[in-house]
Parts: C-alpha cells; sequence; structure tokens
C-alpha cells in the first residue's frame, strides 16, 4: 500500500521536471546541451551503424501505438479483465492528445544544427514518438509483470520495452526530428502516466485476486488419507 501511495508523488515529481525543461526550453537555456548531443549522435562514424533507427522510430509512431492500445484492449477482455484493457487503450490515446496540447503550448521549432534525415512538421516539444513509446511499451510490460506468466517472461518482457523506449527517443534525436531535452520531456511525461496508469486502473487488485484464490482453494483441500 505504501508504494503504491508513492506512485503520485513520483508523478508530479516527473511533471514538475517536464514543466522545468519547458521553461528552460522557451528561454533557450538549453541550447549548448541540445547541440553537443546531437553532434556525438550525428557524427559521421556512428551515421551508418544508426542507421536502423530509422526502422526503429516507427515503433513509437502514432500507428503503432493506437495497434498496441487495440492489441491489449483485446488481450485483457480475451482474459476476462475488460476494465483494464479499456483503461490501458484510453490512456495511450489521452496521451497522444495530452502531447499536441503541450505541443502547441511550448511552440519550439524542430531542430535546424543539422540537415534533418526524416523531416517532419509541426512542433518539437515534447517528442511524441518518445513519449508515446514510453506509455505503451511501459503499460504492456506492466500488465505483464501483474499477470501469472513465468518470472522470466516478465523479466524479458521489461527489458525489452525499455529497450524499445530508449532506441526510439535515440531515433528521434538521430533522424534530426527533436532536441535531446525533447527526448526527456517525452520520457518523463510518460513515465508519469504510466505511474498514474498503475495507481488508478485496477491492474493491482485484479492481479491480486488469482494468487488469493488460489491459496484459499488449496487450504480447502481436503485432509490426506489415512493409512
Amino acid at each position: 500500500m505504501r508504494s503504491r501511495l508513492g506512485l503520485p508523488a513520483l508523478a508530479a515529481l516527473a511533471v514538475l521536471l517536464v514543466v522545468v525543461l519547458g521553461v528552460l526550453v522557451s528561454n533557450n537555456m538549453t541550447d549548448g546541451i541540445d547541440q553537443a548531443f546531437i553532434r556525438v549522435i550525428r557524427a559521421p562514424g556512428l551515421v551508418a551503424p544508426l542507421s536502423p533507427l530509422h526502422q526503429i522510430t516507427e515503433l513509437g509512431s502514432t500507428t503503432a501505438m493506437m495497434g498496441l492500445a487495440i492489441v491489449l484492449l483485446l488481450s485483457e477482455t480475451l482474459a476476462r479483465r475488460p476494465w483494464t484493457g479499456i483503461t490501458a487503450a484510453a490512456t495511450i490515446g489521452l496521451a497522444s492528445l495530452a502531447n499536441e496540447l503541450v505541443k502547441v503550448l511550448v511552440e519550439r521549432a524542430r531542430p535546424d544544427l543539422l540537415k534533418p534525415i526524416v523531416a517532419e512538421h509541426g512542433y518539437s516539444f515534447p517528442s511524441g514518438h518518445s513519449g508515446l513509446s514510453m506509455v505503451g511499451y511501459g503499460i504492456a510490460a506492466v500488465l505483464v509483470a501483474h499477470s501469472l506468466v513465468p518470472r522470466a517472461i516478465k523479466l524479458v518482457t521489461a527489458l525489452a520495452a525499455g529497450c524499445l523506449v530508449v532506441l526510439v527517443g535515440i531515433s528521434r534525436v538521430y533522424l534530426g526530428a527533436h532536441y535531446p531535452t525533447d527526448v526527456a520531456a517525452g520520457w518523463l511525461a510518460g513515465g508519469a502516466i504510466v505511474l498514474l496508469f498503475v495507481w488508478l486502473s485496477p491492474v493491482s487488485r485484479e492481479r491480486a485476486v488469482a494468487p488469493a484464490g488460489a491459496d484459499r482453494a488449496a487450504q480447502r483441500s481436503g485432509p490426506p488419507a489415512r493409512g
């Protein structure tokens, strides 16, 4: 219970950091850090090794995340947890809308330090791909973590989700679509949404029912045969 009560505090801290980043960005106070990271990622020696990021970045697109939302909705419904599936899908959809709202509020232009590999339109802060991938893959990892699958599968899923989120974020800087601080803000905002999902959704309560029921069933089993 104590850990669950700490979730909204962590989410609030993440949101506060996004606000701080937004203020710094609006006053051009992060330009030096952003430009330094961009020059490192777009160094001539890294262009070829990082070229697969051109495909990986699509795993954080709105289309990919909406597809993931549908998959989570269907899988949770089939598992007889429809409200968890509805909550997961709705959270991903609302995260996309919230990201667009923040972009309009901050109005940061796209990077122009180097020629972009992929041309993007609209505002830059925060990175939608980074934020949505954190929300989508984070929620998917949470649902698996609270399921009854083997521990090894839970660990592999968490690692895979983390790697995807990191790679999608790096891809946005590599492709010239976002500044590093855009990506950081997307990760922070997405992380806050995942924390709130765990806190507000029925995921923890639903997963807790099965083990408890199983234990009670075991306790009600008949006494061992004599002899």
